[in-house]
């Protein structure tokens, strides 16, 4: 019960009390939270307390809203890093201490459109294995990562390319490459079937689209990768200090 009279205010309370019933497991991660209506009327608090007990909450990255399905409960299994700068999704998962695995959906031989030979730094009549990969974190489909390899510069990788490969780490011990700058651009799209079917999420949820070109230590670009990210588990993050964040679930990771 809240005390109206104290001196620590009832929104603050109110979090309190929240997170202790979320430590005491009355609500577990990924669970849906009590309505606004219905938490007014268990801690018996305005409309206004609430909302702003819930606001700060979803700020501290205890709750996230997700829009028109309600106010859930994050937890460390419902976070993972899903754009990881420099680093392979493999190594940045496993340093993050989460299992972590791929599945092939699609490999094969193809030619890009201009623009994106152009960022790899080929001719346009060049071959590139087109690589397409659904990125696992402790079993949960994390995002559809579509990759770009250029065959002239990594002979023999399509061959290379099988089961749960870590790329980037093959990309260092089979051809020396190690890559160390990388160019973004996001966009947002809506999930399509296929988008659905393997991120296991509706079709018309909101998706992040976010286009990665790596480069070595040279500044010869290498691979083209575009990430496949659910967005409302996901929110990015601009600052004024170098570098910047993805989020999921709660949370960052830098770039």
């Amino acid at each position: 019960m809240l005390h109206q009279n104290a001196s620590i205010p009832l929104y603050e309370q109110l979090k309190n009390a929240i997170r202790k019933e979320i430590n005491e497991k009355k609500y577990s991660p990924g669970d849906r939270m009590p309505s606004e209506a219905e938490l007014e009327k268990l801690y018996h608090v305005s409309r206004i307390t609430v909302r702003r007990a819930i606001k700060e909450l979803c700020d501290e990255e205890v709750l996230v809203r997700r829009q028109g399905k309600g106010t859930f409960v994050i937890g460390e299994e419902n976070r993972t890093r899903l754009d990881c700068g420099v680093k392979g999704f493999h190594e940045s998962v496993q340093s993050n201490g989460r299992n972590v695995s791929s599945e092939i959906v699609d490999k094969q031989i193809i030619k890009v459109t201009a623009s994106y030979a152009r960022d790899l730094e080929i001719d346009p009549d060049d071959e590139v294995v087109y690589l397409k990969r659904v990125m696992y974190a402790d079993d949960k489909p994390i995002m559809i990562d579509n990759n770009y390899i250029p065959v002239k510069r990594f002979p023999g990788i399509y061959e290379k390319l099988t089961g749960d490969v870590a790329l980037y780490k093959l990309l260092e011990t089979e051809y020396g490459v190690f890559l160390e700058k990388y160019y973004k651009v996001l966009k947002v799209q809506k999930a399509n079937k296929e988008m659905s079917r393997l991120l296991k999420c509706k079709v018309g949820d909101p998706m992040f689209d976010l286009l990665k070109l790596t480069f070595d230590k040279n500044d010869r670009a290498q691979i083209i990768s575009v990430s496949i990210l659910k967005g409302e588990d996901t929110y990015y993050v601009l600052s004024n200090e170098d570098g910047d964040e993805i989020k999921h679930s709660g949370m960052r990771w830098k770039f």
